[in-house]
C-alpha cells in the first residue's frame, strides 16, 4: 500500500495537463484548439550594407493540438522607409511546440515565409553610391526562414496574450547572408 501510495504523485505528473484538467475545470476532449490572432513586432537586419529597420503588425490563424503542437499561417503588414511605397507585405507558415504548463502558453519552432522585403525592391541609401549599394543588398530573396521562441506567452480562459517574442531569420536562397531579427512586442489571441 505505501508503494503505491508513493507511485500516486509520479503517476498523476505524467497524465497530460487536458487529461487532469486546470483547477476548476473539466478535462477537455477537444483533439485541436482553433484561435486567431494579432501581432505587432519591429524588424532588424544584422548584416554590414543593411541599414533597414521595419515595423510589422500582423493576422494569423492558429490550430494548436492535443499533443502539444500548432500550426500557423498569416499575413504581416510592414512599414520600411526604404520600399519606394513605404509599405509591403508577408505571407508566412509556421509550427511550433506548444505546451500547456497551468496558465503558461510557451511556443518554440520555425517558420517560413515570402516577402516584398528583398534587394530588388529597396531603395539605395544615401550613404552607398548605386555600385556599392548592389553588391550589399544582394542577400535579400523572396523568402524567408528561420526559428521564432516565445516564452513569455499566458492564457486566461480563451485568450491569449505575449510579449517579447523574438524571431532569427535569413534571407533564401543564399541561406545566412543577412541575418533578421524581430521582436514582437505584443500578441493578443483568442481561441474558439
Amino acid at each position: 500500500m505505501n508503494r503505491l501510495v508513493a507511485l500516486l504523485p509520479l503517476l498523476v505528473c505524467t497524465l497530460p495537463l487536458s487529461a487532469r484538467g486546470q483547477a476548476g475545470e473539466a478535462p477537455s476532449d477537444k483533439k485541436v484548439t482553433h484561435s486567431v490572432a494579432a501581432d505587432y513586432g519591429y524588424f532588424l537586419y544584422l548584416q554590414p550594407g543593411l541599414p533597414i529597420s521595419a515595423g510589422g503588425a500582423s493576422l494569423l490563424y492558429r490550430a494548436r493540438f492535443s499533443v502539444g503542437v500548432s500550426v500557423s499561417a498569416g499575413v504581416r503588414f510592414l512599414h520600411v522607409d526604404r520600399l519606394p511605397s513605404g509599405f509591403g507585405f508577408e505571407g508566412f507558415v509556421s509550427a511550433q511546440l506548444a505546451p500547456v504548463i497551468g496558465a503558461w502558453r510557451p511556443l518554440a519552432g520555425f517558420e517560413i515565409g515570402a516577402t516584398s522585403l528583398q534587394s530588388s525592391s529597396l531603395s539605395p541609401g544615401s550613404s552607398y553610391s548605386p555600385e556599392e549599394y548592389a553588391v550589399k543588398q544582394n542577400p535579400l530573396g523572396p523568402v524567408y526562414a528561420g526559428f521564432v521562441i516565445a516564452p513569455l506567452r499566458f492564457a486566461v480562459k480563451r485568450f491569449a496574450f505575449q510579449a517579447l517574442g523574438m524571431q532569427l531569420a535569413t534571407h533564401l536562397p543564399r541561406w545566412g547572408s543577412a541575418v533578421r531579427l524581430q521582436f514582437l512586442v505584443g500578441q493578443f489571441e483568442v481561441s474558439f
